[in-house]
């Protein structure tokens, strides 16, 4: 939801398709809010993908393509994509820093590359996510209220958002 909300904010109201409502945007930048988490399959959760530098890397994938391209696609439209992917995926470190962390080391890598420190914010808004798979009981009733809280907090700002840009897109498509 964040990855959407940030991307969408980045990209204004520059929906190609007024009636596609950016479905296919809402998929790419939800997919690059929770791709920060792609360190759980390595056991190294909450470092260097976790880090503003690995939002760059993000934005600079979907930016370097056109520097190659024979389109000269390298103009703003292009580097608006770039920002927004790099937003979006950016979004995931601040939710994060806004969490609940239980597992050490406490917090993420934000500042990487800079910094190998781990900083977590004293505001916790997201509730921790149990990985006890071991006590299904507590493991899922958790999970859904944490689920829940999230959802509670960040569906109806994307709601918003998308509402925001679809009318902003109709009316600039008559």
């Amino acid at each position: 939801m964040g990855g959407i909300a940030a991307g969408w904010i980045a990209r204004g109201n520059r929906l190609g398709d007024p009636k596609a409502f950016g479905r296919r945007e809402a998929v790419a930048f939800g997919a690059l809010g929770a791709l920060a988490d792609i360190d759980l399959l390595f056991g190294i959760h909450s470092g260097p993908t976790h880090g503003i530098g690995a939002a760059v890397l993000a934005g600079t994938a979907v930016w370097l393509p056109g520097v190659w391209h024979s389109s000269g696609a390298l103009g703003g439209a292009r580097i608006g994509i770039a920002l927004a992917c790099m937003l979006a995926y950016g979004s995931h470190i601040l939710l994060d820093w806004l969490g609940t962390d239980t597992s050490a080391p406490i917090g993420i890598m934000a500042l990487w590359p800079f910094s190998h420190a781990y900083y977590e914010s004293g505001v916790h808004l997201f509730m921790a996510v149990s990985r006890r798979i071991w006590q299904p009981a507590l493991f899922w009733w958790h999970n859904t209220v944490a689920l829940a809280r999230e959802l509670l907090i960040l569906l109806p700002v994307v709601l918003a958002i998308g509402l925001v840009r679809r009318a902003k897109s109709v009316r600039r498509a008559r």
